[in-house]
C-alpha cells in the first residue's frame, strides 16, 4: 500500500484523477467538485458582513477565518478567508443568493472567482510577443536592431521562432536611460511597423507612452498597444484604440514621477493585492471607457519600481490574478531581477527567464513577452505534452 498527496489545479485535472479509479461514470460531475479546494481572500468586508459568511461557510461544509474582533464587534472592517471545496462553494453560493440584496455583488465577484480559478482552458491558447527594439540603448539588445535592415532580419526570425505579436519599441525605458522627442520616437518605429505588417504574416504591437506614437501606430496597423505608463496612455487615446480594435497591455508602474524602470528599497506592503487592486480599478474604468474585457491585459510590472521581494510575491501568486479572471502578460525576459538572484549577465539570462515562464503557465499565466522567442516556444510545446489537455 501507498499513499501519496495529488493536487488539482482545474477541472480537467480533477476529473482524470478521478477517473483513474474507475469511479461510476454518473459519479464523476459529483465528486469532481469536491477535489477542488480554493482559497478567496476578501480586504475589508464589514465586520457583520464577515460574521454572516463565517457561519453559512460553515453551514455549507467550508469555513472562513475572520479577525477575532468581529465576534464582539470590536472592529469595523475585516479580512477574511474562504476556505472550501467548489462544492462547499456551490453551496454556499446558492446560500448566498437569499441573503438580502446587498450581498449581490459580493456573491457574484466570489462566483466569477470560483469559475475563474478552476477552469480547465483558462486562456487556453498561448501568446507570444517577441521583442524588437529599435533604439541605441535598451537594456538587452541597445544598437542591434536600430537600422532598418537588421530589425528586418530580426523580425524574420521572431516570425520563424514562433512569435504571435512583435512588440516594437523605439524608446528604452531600463534605469538611467534617456527620453526622446515624438518625433524621434516616431521616425523609429513608424518604417519598421509598415515593412513589418507587409512583409510578415504575424500581429504588431507597440511599446510607447506617447500618445501621438500610440495614434500613429494605430494607423500603420498595430492591433495592440503595450502602455507602460500605468494606462494614462491608453486612456487618453481610447477613442483610437477602439476605433481599430486592438488590444492594451497595461503595465502596473510603481516608480516615482517617471515610465523609467527602477527598483525600489521599500517593499509593499501587500504586493499582491495592490497588483489586483490596479487591475481592478483599472479594468472598470477602461470598460466605462468602452474597451472589451478581452482585449485588456494586465502586466504587474517587473522592473518598474517593486522590490525584488515585492516581485518575488507576485511570482508566486499570479494565480490569484488569473483566478480573479484577469489576462495577464509576463515580461520577466532578462530582467536585472534574475540577474541579481542567479549572477548571470544580462546575455545568460534566458534560460531562467524561461523555467519561470514554465513555472508560471502552471499558474494560468499564457502570456509572455519575451526576447528568445525560440526557447520559450520550446517550453510551451513541452508543457502542451506534460499537460496533454492542449
Amino acid at each position: 500500500m501507498i499513499l501519496y498527496p495529488v493536487q488539482s489545479l482545474h477541472r480537467a485535472e480533477a476529473e482524470r484523477l478521478i477517473n483513474s479509479i474507475g469511479v461510476e461514470k454518473e459519479a464523476v460531475p459529483l465528486l469532481t467538485p469536491k477535489a477542488l479546494h480554493l482559497n478567496i481572500k476578501i480586504s475589508s468586508l464589514k465586520s457583520s458582513w464577515a460574521n454572516i459568511i463565517k457561519q453559512e461557510m460553515l453551514a455549507c461544509g467550508g469555513d472562513a477565518a475572520i479577525n477575532r474582533g468581529c465576534y464582539a464587534c470590536s472592529v469595523k472592517e475585516s479580512d477574511v478567508i474562504l476556505m472550501g471545496t467548489q462544492a462547499n462553494f456551490a453551496r454556499f453560493i446558492s446560500k448566498m443568493k437569499m441573503q438580502p440584496d446587498c450581498f449581490s455583488e459580493l456573491t457574484q465577484s466570489i462566483e466569477r472567482i470560483i469559475i475563474s480559478s478552476t477552469a480547465s482552458d483558462k486562456l487556453k491558447d498561448f501568446m507570444v510577443i517577441g521583442v524588437l527594439n529599435v533604439t541605441p540603448d535598451s537594456f538587452s539588445d541597445g544598437g542591434k536592431y536600430n537600422n532598418y535592415d537588421d530589425a528586418l532580419k530580426h523580425a524574420e526570425q521572431l516570425v520563424k521562432d514562433g512569435a504571435n505579436i512583435i512588440d516594437i519599441g523605439g524608446e528604452s525605458t531600463r534605469p538611467g536611460s534617456q527620453s526622446v522627442s515624438l518625433q524621434q520616437e516616431m521616425d523609429r518605429v513608424l518604417p519598421i511597423i509598415e515593412a513589418v505588417k507587409k512583409k510578415f504574416d504575424v500581429g504588431l504591437s507597440i511599446d510607447s507612452h506617447k500618445p501621438g506614437v500610440i495614434r500613429a501606430a494605430l494607423k500603420a496597423g498595430v492591433k495592440m498597444v503595450n502602455d507602460v505608463s500605468g494606462g494614462t496612455a491608453v486612456i487618453e487615446t481610447s477613442d483610437d484604440i477602439i476605433k481599430h480594435n486592438a488590444s492594451v497591455i497595461i503595465m502596473m508602474n510603481n516608480t516615482k514621477d517617471d515610465v523609467i524602470g527602477s527598483v525600489s528599497k521599500e517593499n509593499l506592503q501587500d504586493p499582491v493585492h495592490y497588483f489586483l487592486n490596479f487591475c481592478y480599478e483599472t479594468n472598470s474604468r477602461l470598460l466605462k471607457l468602452g474597451h472589451k474585457e478581452e482585449r485588456i491585459i494586465f502586466d504587474p510590472g517587473i522592473g518598474f519600481g517593486l522590490s525584488d521581494e515585492d516581485t518575488s510575491v507576485l511570482l508566486r501568486n499570479m494565480s490569484s490574478a488569473i483566478g480573479s479572471g484577469f489576462k495577464v502578460c509576463m515580461g520577466l525576459s532578462r530582467k536585472s531581477y534574475l540577474g541579481r538572484s542567479t549572477g548571470l549577465n544580462v546575455d545568460e539570462r534566458d534560460g531562467v527567464s524561461n523555467a519561470i515562464s514554465l513555472y508560471l503557465m502552471r499558474d494560468g499565466v499564457r502570456i509572455f513577452r519575451t526576447h528568445d522567442v525560440k526557447g520559450l516556444s520550446s517550453v510551451i510545446k513541452f508543457f502542451k505534452s506534460v499537460e496533454g489537455r492542449y
